[in-house]
């Protein structure tokens, strides 16, 4: 029995097959989807009964259907349990959001967070800190939460 190595090309299409059904997986269950339902969907928009019958064209058609129907793939950390702020991730918003908690439990102004942004980012104040960046306020914020014993269970 010879065995055929595998071409670069033919691996990285099969990877990307295998990562295209996963996510049609994990679409079906984030939307709650049930099996007949799902079966439906698949011979609604590709016309085929399974997900494993679908070429590359009916995999991006599926997989934009379900991202029309709510789907939305989430970034995995390569550090599970890590919170999303540690990993860059999070809108602006809820970055902010964070470090506002952060200050009002350790008594802190916001002038302490401008301090903070000038000394890591060399940003003069917290406004003009790159979002790709303020996960580092929030760290420094939880390392002095450690040192001064603030309570962070409600946050």
């Amino acid at each position: 029995m010879s065995s055929q190595k595998q071409s670069p090309y033919m691996k990285a299409i099969k990877d990307k097959r295998q990562r295209d059904l996963a996510k049609i997986h994990i679409a079906k269950k984030q939307l709650g989807m049930d099996d007949t339902t799902y079966r439906e969907m698949l011979m609604q928009v590709a016309g085929v009964e399974s997900a494993a019958d679908l070429n590359a064209a009916g995999r991006r058609r599926v997989l934009a259907y379900l991202g029309q129907a709510g789907f939305s793939a989430r970034h995995r950390s390569k550090y599970p349990g890590r919170p999303m702020n540690m990993d860059r991730g999070g809108s602006r918003a809820e970055q902010l959001k964070k470090i506002e908690a952060l200050l009002t439990v350790g008594g802190k102004s916001w002038g302490y967070a401008h301090a903070l942004a000038k000394r890591i980012c060399k940003a003069d104040r917290i406004e003009w800190v790159p979002n790709g960046k303020l996960y580092k306020i929030i760290t420094a914020l939880r390392y002095q939460a450690q040192r001064e014993g603030w309570d962070l269970s409600g946050e």
